[in-house]
Parts: C-alpha cells; structure tokens; sequence
C-alpha cells in the first residue's frame, strides 16, 4: 500500500551536440560519389533553432543585454558565444518573421479599433521614435528618426485606417480621414493637475468626464490666459478647455460609438517593454539594431497577445516554420 508519495522537480539546461557524417566512395560505374548534409546544416560548427531561440527570447522579449546573455548561456549550458552571434541570430530572426510581421499590419488596417502612441528612443547616440498601431490581439512597432508626420505616413497604416483611431490628441494623427477618439485617461490626469495646482477650478474637480466638459466650456476662456510680451499666453486650464472645446466629438466619442475605447492603455503598454529595453539594455549602436527589435516585438507582442508559446515559435522561425498569427476573430 502506498503511503505517501513526494516529488522534487528539477531544471536541468545542458548543452547537446547533435554531429552529422557524410559518407564517400567510388560506386560499380567507377565514379567517386558523396553523401549531403540535411538542409541548414552549413557550417562546421553552429548552433541549432533551440540556441538561437534562446538568444533571441532573452535579448528581444526579456530584454536581456547582449552580453548578459552570453554570459547566461556560458554560465549554464557551457556555450562560449558572444555577443556578435547572437546579434546575428536576432537578425535572422528578424528577417525570417517579416512575413507574419507583414500579415499583422495589413489586419491592422482592417481592424474596427486601434489604438497608436509613439516614445523616444536612442539610436547610436540619437533620438529616434518608436511609434506603435496595436488593439488586443495585434501589435505593429514602426521605427523612425522622425516624430513629425512623416514618421506615420512613412509606414502607410494609418493613410489606408478607417476604424476608430484611439490616441492622445497628437495632431499628426488627426490628419488622417477615421473617426479618432481621445484619451480620456489623459484628460483625467490633466484634470487632477489642475484641481492640485488650481483651487479657484471647481469645474476640474467635478465627477464624470462628460459633466467636467460641460462645466469647462461654459467657463469664459478668458480668464485662463495672460499677457506675455503683446500675445495672450494660454495656462493649461486654458489649453484643456479649449481642446474640449474644438474636439468635442473625439473627446466624447465613447458616448456616440460603442467601439470607441475610453482611454489609450494598449498602446502604451505595448510601448512600456521597449522603454524598459532601453532602461536595461542602453540604446542601439546602429539602426539594422533598432529595425531588427522593432520587427521581433511586434511578431513576440502579437504571439504573447493571442497566449502563443513564444519560445516554441521562435525555435520554429529557425527551422524555416515561423507559425503566421492569427488575423481574424
């Protein structure tokens, strides 16, 4: 009879060398004959899909420094890489998952709901942007040396958009012909500012976003400015009333418009992975860096986004399988 049963469970990482041999001679007809080598197999020495999986998981998704990666591989597989391969490694990856990369962003454009949002970044010492399209199940990351209107209009989503269009008021963005809904998780924090910074606002400080617009418009404008130099500087009460004021149909969309979202979150979450990339890892010494971070995110998002197992179809991306993300609902 079995009493008791107890379990420890173990993480064993290990490093498996898998050798391939091919075989030579002369045949009956008396010519010299020889073997091949199983397609991929190209090198003397070189790592397999799981070690350039591994690479690109802990640089491109856990936001693990080059070096820092080598040294985990060294450390617990016995794997004296450097930081050069697995650069390389990411480029491959990145260039073999452009097609599934290519495939989000045209159901991007087809989507009845996007959110887009943009953040700096340092390119060999520069400032570079980061600008995303994305909804729950999809994410597109789009690098720029721009954060003008040209950086959208370079990457030709938003000109072919006509869903609902989610952002923070960005006037580049309100450039382009769909319906566009206003941040109003923005506005709230606006809102709070002003109530703190300004008691004499009792319009700021009144429940629900509707009510608070209201109050805001029927406040004389005047008296949220002053003169500086010969021109009425605006403070940012007066900003904030007179964008509630000129955009009252995108302010208030959520009301009208079912699909439209309340605020912009999945946008700026899907930007607070490459901002904490930057925090860990430092900037890119170069822009083949950047586009190749840029193309792996949005193919590791969108897999992440549909509860894919990431690992798993980063080792089918090195066998020549990367899997396509699913595009319709």
């Amino acid at each position: 009879m079995l009493a008791e049963r107890r379990q420890v469970v173990e993480v064993v990482i290990q490093r498996k060398v898998i050798e391939y041999r091919i075989v030579g001679g002369t045949g009956a007809c008396g010519r010299a004959q020889r073997s091949t080598f199983p397609a991929g197999i190209e090198a003397p020495v070189q790592y397999g899909p799981g070690g350039s999986a591994f690479a690109v998981y802990m640089t491109q998704y856990q936001l693990l420094p080059y070096q820092r990666t080598a040294e985990v591989l060294n450390e617990l597989a016995g794997l004296g890489t450097s930081p050069g391969t697995l650069q390389r490694a990411v480029w491959v990856a990145a260039t073999r998952t452009e097609v599934p990369v290519t495939a989000i962003r045209r159901a991007l454009v087809a989507a009845p709901v996007a959110h887009a949002d943009e953040t700096g970044r340092r390119v060999n010492g520069n400032l570079y942007r980061l600008h995303v399209l994305s909804t729950d199940r999809l994410t597109a990351c789009c690098p720029h040396p721009k954060r003008g209107a040209e950086a959208p209009d370079a990457f030709g989503l938003l000109s072919q958009f006509v869903g609902v269009l989610g952002h923070h008021h960005w006037s580049a963005y309100e450039r382009y012909q769909c319906l566009h809904a206003f941040c109003k998780a923005h506005h709230l924090r606006q809102l709070i500012a002003i109530a703190e910074r300004s008691p004499s606002q009792p319009w700021a400080t009144d429940k629900g976003i509707a009510h608070r617009q209201r109050r805001a418009l029927a406040d004389p404008l005047r008296h949220h400015s002053h003169r500086t130099r010969g021109r009425i500087k605006q403070s940012p009460a007066g900003n904030l009333i007179r964008r509630l004021r000129e955009h009252r149909n995108e302010v208030l969309r959520f009301l009208t418009d079912l699909r439209a979202p309340f605020d912009n979150n999945p946008a700026e979450r899907d930007l607070r992975m490459p901002k904490l990339q930057q925090k860990v890892s430092g900037c890119f010494r170069s822009d083949t860096g950047g586009d190749a971070f840029a193309i792996t995110r949005s193919c590791l998002s969108t897999r992440r986004k549909q509860s894919d197992d990431i690992f798993n179809s980063l080792v089918l991306t090195f066998q020549g399988q990367p899997p396509m993300p699913r595009v319709t609902e």
